[in-house]
This record gives structure tokens, C-alpha cells and sequence, in this order.
């Protein structure tokens, strides 16, 4: 279980552990963690979990919001980050997230899974992440090719770089293509059910193998691994 730990001067004042409840963090009283610190906002920062990751959200507060020396507004935590918090530091661990990868879009809805979607692509939350292990982690899983044969992207190919890829369109049929080291999965996330080999998706992803032809909305595209 991942949880954070507050920091003065290389001594612990406080920890807590994560779970489905939003952490507050600030100089109010009502904060699930409290810093008594005089830059410190009331409500600095909020900590969502989403499943077995974890969202920090700067809450506007007037000393801003730094994560291993960066600047950021939001951020998906990584194991082993420190956020700065004037004279303290709240440092977080998930040792069970090193190197696991993004493989649980069984378990999120449609928004989470579109929210990590962006934060693990460079989208357009402008964030500043500390990804290192997230590059890593796509070089050591599964690479693949779509080539396009119905839909609006007839003819193309495409190569498949994200961890997360999104695939027709969220209000008619989205599913989502998912890199593990162990292959590529096609796992259907909201509107009408795509198909795999003519067979709909059901709730479990599948794994795709070489020539498999998959429509999911106005897309078809014959699946190719690298």
C-alpha cells in the first residue's frame, strides 16, 4: 500500500497511508495532514487515488507547488517523489508500483482512464512528471502496429508508442489498447461493445495476436506486434 511521509529537517513528523479517501494536505486543522507552515495555504494540495496510482493537485495555493524541485500544477506520483512544502518535505512511496506499468483499465472508469491516459502521454495537462520510470517502463513492453481498413483512417499506420492507447470514440464505442510485457490488450471501457475476430469484447482484456482484426467504432484495423 502506497503511502506519504512528512519531513522536517531529516526527521518524521507524520504518515499516513493512501487509500480510497482524497488526502488533504495544508495548514488547516481539517486537513487530513496538517503543516504548520506560515507559507503553506490552508488547503495546499489534494492527494486522489485511482486505483493503485495517486494524483497530487496543487490547490492553488499562493506558494505554488513543487515535486522534486519542479514546478506543477498536477502530477501522477511516482514512487520515491518529494514534495516540497516550504521548510518540509512529504516524501511518497509505492514500492508496488515500480515497473508495474498501466494495465488495470479493467478497474477504472472511462474518465480515470482517459485522466492517466494523459498524464502518462505528455497530453495536454502540461505537467511537469517525473517520468523516468514511466520511459523505461515502455521500452521494455510490447510494441505493436495498426493498419487501418474501415473507418476514417483507411490506409494508415500507425505505430503504438504509449502504454495507454486510445482507440474509436468515446461517445459511440471506446476501448483502450494496453502495452504489458507480456503483449498487447484490447480491454473495452464504455459505449457499444468492440469486436475482436467478429467476437464483441466482453469485460476481461484480450490479448491480440498477429493478424487479428479489430473495429471499435468507426475504426477496423488489422493488429501487428513488434
Amino acid at each position: 500500500m502506497a503511502k506519504i511521509v512528512l519531513s522536517r529537517d531529516g526527521k518524521i513528523l507524520d504518515q499516513r497511508f493512501l487509500g480510497e479517501e482524497p488526502v488533504r494536505i495544508g495548514r488547516d486543522a481539517e486537513c487530513e495532514m496538517t503543516v504548520a507552515e506560515p507559507g503553506i495555504a490552508a488547503q495546499q494540495a489534494r492527494i486522489t487515488t485511482m486505483v493503485n496510482d495517486h494524483i497530487l493537485e496543487d490547490l492553488e495555493g499562493a506558494s505554488g507547488m513543487l515535486v522534486n524541485g519542479k514546478p506543477v500544477k498536477r502530477h501522477l506520483l511516482q514512487n520515491g517523489d518529494v514534495v516540497f512544502l516550504g521548510a518540509y518535505r512529504l516524501k511518497y512511496l509505492n514500492t508496488a508500483a515500480t515497473g508495474r506499468g498501466l494495465d488495470r483499465t479493467l478497474l477504472l472508469s472511462a474518465d480515470q482512464v482517459e485522466e492517466i491516459t494523459e498524464l502518462t502521454s505528455g497530453g495536454t495537462f502540461g505537467l511537469g512528471l517525473a517520468s523516468t520510470a514511466a520511459h523505461a517502463a515502455r521500452d521494455r513492453f510490447a510494441r505493436a502496429r495498426l493498419r487501418f481498413i474501415e473507418g476514417p483512417h483507411t490506409g494508415q499506420e500507425i505505430e503504438i508508442e504509449r502504454i495507454l492507447h486510445p482507440l474509436g470514440q468515446r461517445e459511440i464505442s471506446w476501448a483502450i489498447l494496453n502495452r504489458r510485457p507480456s503483449g498487447c490488450f484490447v480491454t473495452h471501457v464504455g459505449g457499444s461493445r468492440g469486436q475482436v475476430n467478429g467476437r464483441p469484447l466482453g469485460d476481461s482484456p484480450v490479448l491480440l495476436n498477429e493478424g487479428d482484426v479489430v473495429q471499435v467504432g468507426e475504426d477496423k484495423f488489422v493488429f501487428h506486434p513488434r
